[in-house]
């Protein structure tokens, strides 16, 4: 479907590796029916929404899948907090990457689990899989890397496992023929994912997800489609929710505008954003404060010039249109704590 367009492309230059290539459009990535819903019985769609990264300094794709990853748990971090989180390693300045994702991670107070490329056995096809679909079942968003078919790798001229990838991509779904407490890895298990570039989901069954990779200096062969997970090792980060010990209910942030963040780096002015989150596994009857801070430095403390309003629970869910706006440019977490 994809491999014969991407076989004639030039790749990207090193300085913009971590983007889709030249000729790749989310509209290539979207042939032969690959963003159309599918209908199986089970499912767990993770909430949140797609648009467009920023493509300057390497491209911002690890910070984005961050971003969107996030507001499945109740928070919006801009794309260039992310990178302001951590440390270079190799790409363009704090470019994310296998080796400063973590330490971006958790200088951000995110409780996360991320798979473990470094000291498993190769190759880590098979386990990555299941520890995909693991998370995916269990409603964690993932940010995951893959490689583009036909690229050189590894990247930036790093030591394998480090620039073993070519993108980095929000996981936000999971669907199955087979209940999803059943944790063996299907081949039309069907994995769903934004692209960084449109507004449109893929849906990937698993038996189409794996590549071939020949050693250094070789590019990736990722059959007939034009981007593959990694092989001989697997990345992906799977956000949780944050790094605190208070019991918070779940929640999730739905923002407007929505579909792309302003690039303040190209000179750009920051949105006011609206968010509106919602609560679910709520008890019925019980009271529950919402907290917000504006920016990491304040998060996760709780005092109540951070408390935002009280409600009593009358259902299951409960949603929070905040009244207030924040910038674009902020990092701006919720949480919903019982009273």
């Amino acid at each position: 479907m994809f491999r014969s367009t991407l076989s004639l492309l030039l790749l990207p230059a090193v300085s913009a590796l971590l983007k889709m290539p030249s000729g790749i459009t989310e509209e290539t990535l979207c042939d032969g029916g690959l963003c159309d819903d599918r209908d199986l019985p089970y499912s767990n769609l993770i909430p949140s929404q797609p648009g467009y990264q920023w493509n300057d300094a390497g491209g911002y794709c690890g910070s984005w899948a961050t971003q969107r990853a996030v507001l499945s748990k109740g928070a919006w971090i801009s794309q260039q907090q992310v990178r302001d989180h951590t440390s270079p390693c190799g790409g363009n300045d704090n470019e994310i990457l296998s080796c400063n994702i973590d330490e971006a991670w958790t200088n951000l107070k995110l409780d996360y689990d991320g798979f473990d490329f470094k000291s498993l056995e190769t190759p880590q096809t098979d386990g990555y899989k299941s520890w995909l679909k693991a998370q995916l079942a269990q409603g964690n968003a993932v940010a995951w890397m893959i490689l583009w078919s036909g690229q050189t790798y590894p990247i930036y001229d790093l030591t394998p496992p480090s620039g073993m990838y070519g993108h980095v991509e929000p996981v936000i779904g999971i669907q199955s023929n087979h209940p999803l407490n059943d944790t063996t890895v299907y081949d039309d298990d069907v994995i769903l994912h934004y692209t960084d570039g449109g507004v449109n989901t893929v849906h990937r069954e698993m038996s189409t997800l794996s590549g071939e990779w020949g050693g250094p200096g070789e590019k990736a062969d990722c059959g007939d489609y034009s981007y593959c997970i990694g092989n001989p090792w697997g990345f992906g980060w799977a956000v949780k929710g944050f790094a605190d010990d208070v019991v918070a209910a779940p929640a999730s942030l739905h923002i407007s505008p929505w579909m792309k963040e302003p690039d303040t780096r190209s000179g750009e002015d920051p949105d006011e954003i609206q968010g509106t989150l919602t609560a679910t596994d709520l008890e019925e009857g019980a009271t529950y404060a919402i907290y917000r801070w504006d920016s990491v430095k304040e998060a996760l403390t709780y005092s109540d010039e951070y408390k935002k309003t009280t409600f009593k629970a009358t259902s299951d869910t409960y949603e929070y249109v905040d009244d207030k706006s924040f910038q674009s440019d902020s990092a701006t977490y919720y949480r919903v704590v019982k009273q």
